[in-house]
């Protein structure tokens, strides 16, 4: 293959995983102003919690993280290479935000993940790619969400991931995906940890949600709804 076709296949690879990242990108974006606009309404917010207000980011600062962490006095120790750093959710973060303690609580944080074309390259007579980049993407945030989370009770994290690679008969890439959720379910809500006690710790699953077809701003809006309700109540009640 010449230099020219091979730039201009990848080309192509990567428009139409932009084409499909910003469709992506919309979707959860609907969803999380859904989202917002049924806590206010369900909590009554503008009377019963003068206090507070709902916040949608983009990114969580690493410090931030840090600074959330030493705020449970447990732990010490802590390195970061550049105060600046930040963890960049495809979904991003909903926050309920104390403006009198000035703290922001975690109510949601979303990810979007598409992976998998080789139903078009087996179409163009192409061979199969390997599989597994945005799973493996998806892992070092996750890492920094459960570490974020580490003295709570709750970890409120979910991702919708669609694409052939995640389709129910590869046991591949859903075997990572199992890994990553601690050999937990998928297609299930999860927001509280999970078997613990005094002496031995717990589990932190999270709500992973993987399919070949898109999810729609609804479906991602309905579950979303679910884990922001239950971590309002978690930082409230």
């Amino acid at each position: 293959m010449s230099q020219h076709d091979s730039l201009r296949e990848r080309y192509e690879q990567h428009k139409a995983k932009n084409f499909l990242s910003k469709k992506d990108d919309k979707n959860i974006y609907v969803a999380a102003n859904m989202v917002i606009n049924y806590l206010i309404t369900r909590f009554e917010m503008d009377t019963k919690f003068e206090n507070y207000h709902l916040e949608y980011a983009r990114s969580i600062k690493i410090s931030d993280m840090i600074n959330f962490i030493k705020s449970r006095g447990v732990r010490s120790e802590f390195y970061i290479y550049d105060d600046g750093r930040s963890i960049v959710p495809d979904g991003g973060i909903i926050y309920l935000v104390d403006d009198v303690k000035n703290i922001k609580y975690p109510l949601v944080i979303a990810e979007v993940k598409h992976q998998g074309t080789n139903k078009e390259r087996e179409l163009e007579g192409k061979e199969k790619q390997a599989t597994g980049n945005a799973i493996e993407r998806l892992g070092k945030n996750l890492t920094a969400i459960k570490t974020y989370m580490h003295y709570e009770n709750i970890t409120p994290f979910v991702c919708f991931g669609h694409g052939c690679d995640f389709a129910s008969n590869e046991y591949t890439v859903l075997t990572k995906v199992l890994c990553l959720n601690e050999f937990y379910d998928i297609n299930k809500i999860y927001v509280n940890k999970r078997d613990s006690d005094r002496d031995h710790g717990g589990f932190s699953p999270v709500s992973m949600y993987f399919r070949e077809e898109v999810w729609s701003a609804n479906e991602m809006f309905d579950i979303m709804k679910e884990i922001a309700e239950y971590s309002f109540r978690y930082w409230l009640f």
